[in-house]
């Protein structure tokens, strides 16, 4: 009797401790899946987030271009049309002050002209980021007193860019070179344009160089949009995280500035 008591409560013991196992593994288990489940939902809130910002920028981004080309269509149309009217007329006046004022107006006619074509080059749009670059590059020098040398190879391998890839890195390298002109006091610029080299990943490479008189790149970016003189490098970042660029300022007063542009394949 005392044998089987002893062979009940052993196995009662036996079942009890599976019971307690199973118990445990079940809670175990439950919690790992409210966990699985939990940081899923995360994942897609952030797959989320990151679509809905996306596609905030890229309507940002195809806003800004609308409002830049139907600005240069308002200055070609109406402000360089009535500049070029009263340069006419001013050629007929018979007093001195008429080559004075046709001059002035020629001066006027020319900064139109060049702000019609910064917001909204006719060659922008095609998808040849060399030719967008040489066309920029042409236009700085014929607009600037600075010494500018660009640096591409022949053959550029940029065929995996995209359209809206080819119109913000334009458009980054654009305002880094307006604001070199507004800003840096620079007497050289060079633009270095790339693919790979040795280990580096497969994809372009821009780099924008200038020995002017530099900035504290901490302060810029610490403060850039919040007291509102820094939304041109707001812009330059938004747009670089837009086409999955990567975008560096190396930066230190007296020392010049190094803009980094970098475009990867398959990102």
């Amino acid at each position: 009797m005392n044998s089987n008591t002893q062979e009940i409560e052993r196995l009662q013991s036996i079942i009890h401790q599976y019971t307690t196992f199973f118990i445990i593994f079940d809670i175990v288990f439950f919690i790992a899946i409210v966990f699985i489940i939990l940081f899923a939902i995360q994942v897609l809130k952030s797959k989320k987030q990151l679509r809905n910002s996306n596609r905030y920028l890229r309507f940002t981004i195809k806003g800004q271009e609308e409002e830049r080309a139907r600005i240069a269509r308002e200055l070609h149309d109406t402000i360089a049309q009535d500049l070029r009217y009263c340069r006419n007329l001013s050629d007929k006046i018979e007093n001195g002050y008429g080559p004075q004022i046709s001059e002035l107006l020629e001066k006027s006619l020319s900064h139109v002209r060049n702000m019609s074509y910064n917001l909204a080059p006719p060659d922008v749009i095609r998808n040849d980021i060399t030719a967008n670059l040489l066309n920029l590059a042409q236009n700085f020098k014929e607009h600037s007193n600075i010494e500018f040398r660009l640096t591409m190879p022949d053959i550029l391998d940029s065929n995996f860019l995209t359209e809206e890839d080819n119109l913000n890195l334009y458009r980054i390298v654009q305002e880094s070179l307006t604001n070199i002109i507004k800003h840096a006091e620079a007497s050289e610029v060079t633009l270095l344009v790339r693919n790979a080299n040795g280990d580096e990943p497969e994809g372009l490479y821009i780099f924008i160089c200038d020995d002017g008189k530099g900035f504290d790149i901490n302060e810029k970016i610490n403060t850039r949009g919040t007291d509102g003189k820094h939304l041109g490098i707001v812009g330059m970042y938004e747009r670089a995280d837009f086409i999955g660029a990567k975008l560096e300022f190396d930066s230190h007063p007296d020392e010049g500035t190094q803009i980094t542009i970098i475009k990867l394949k398959n990102k």
